[in-house]
């Protein structure tokens, strides 16, 4: 972990605190429902800085640069003991159609990998297409199709959304893979409560094995929690948030070349985070 937090204060350098947000996640250690190991835990740091905002007519477009670090703590595994790295950049398009209906895509290439298994088997690319149909001024349907390694794989999900403000104050997005509600109480804070996916996938190089393999890492889980936002300062925002992990599964190759596999409990979590938005 001594790396990932010396990792992140580079790229908060380098940002000349342009960063827009910044979140530290530790899920509680516990026994495993069913396969390898002792006990399970992961914590997790990720940075987005701004990259690129454009307006045009009735299309915008939006870029980050992104950096998410995992660590896991598998006891009695002999796997999955790197520091693994997301590094992408989320480019964000959208585009104001005739009528009601907008077009949306979301295209986020990256390199996954512990730092040692670094080559074209390591690239990977988060596509989000969709649309929108707006049924009022503040209701719309969104549907599309979404690809996401926070899911732990590749392969391709569908995407539906209802969304809809229930009062001045609060907002709704229930759907698939995600739903939150949010009420906003004052100008300074906020409550919202998620249910969402938040995994990963990644590239690894075991060492124990002759000749060194690249092998991959999948870690699903779905997050169900709640949390508030509060603005500390002019423009700065702090975030907590705490809950609990379902349908969690940990793949990965030990250091003799084998595959294993364990599924977590349902244990809880918690999130600290912060923003800048000026």
């Amino acid at each position: 972990m001594r790396k990932i937090l010396v990792s992140l204060a580079v790229c908060l350098a380098a940002s000349q605190a342009q960063a827009s947000t910044f979140k530290w996640g530790h899920d509680v250690s516990g026994t495993p429902d069913k396969g390898t190991g002792s006990r399970f835990a992961s914590t997790s740091v990720s940075v987005s800085v701004p990259l690129e905002r454009a307006d045009r007519g009735t299309e915008s477009l939006t870029s980050d640069v992104a950096l998410e670090l995992t660590e896991f703590r598998w006891e009695g595994a002999n796997a999955a003991e790197g520091e693994y790295i997301w590094l992408s950049v989320p480019i964000h398009y959208r585009q104001k159609r005739r009528g009601s209906t907008e077009f949306h895509l979301m295209a986020e290439p990256g390199l996954m990998t512990d730092l040692d298994a670094v080559g074209t088997e390591s690239l990977n690319l988060n596509v989000e297409l969709s649309g929108r149909s707006y049924t009022g001024r503040t209701t719309f349907w969104q549907y599309g199709l979404v690809v996401n390694r926070y899911f732990g794989d590749r392969k391709p999900r569908p995407l539906l959304a209802l969304a809809t403000k229930l009062t001045n104050d609060t907002e709704i997005w229930l759907g698939f893979p995600k739903s939150n509600i949010q009420t906003r109480w004052s100008q300074t804070l906020s409550t919202y409560a998620r249910f969402y996916p938040d995994g990963g996938y990644w590239k690894e190089e075991v060492d124990g094995v002759t000749p060194a393999d690249v092998t991959t890492v999948s870690y699903t889980n779905w997050r169900m929690g709640v949390g508030a936002e509060f603005r500390w300062r002019p423009g700065v925002w702090l975030n907590a948030e705490i809950g609990q992990l379902r349908n969690r599964t940990i793949r990965a190759t030990d250091s003799t070349g084998v595959e294993v596999s364990a599924d977590p409990g349902e244990n809880g979590y918690w999130q600290l985070g912060g923003s800048l938005r000026f």
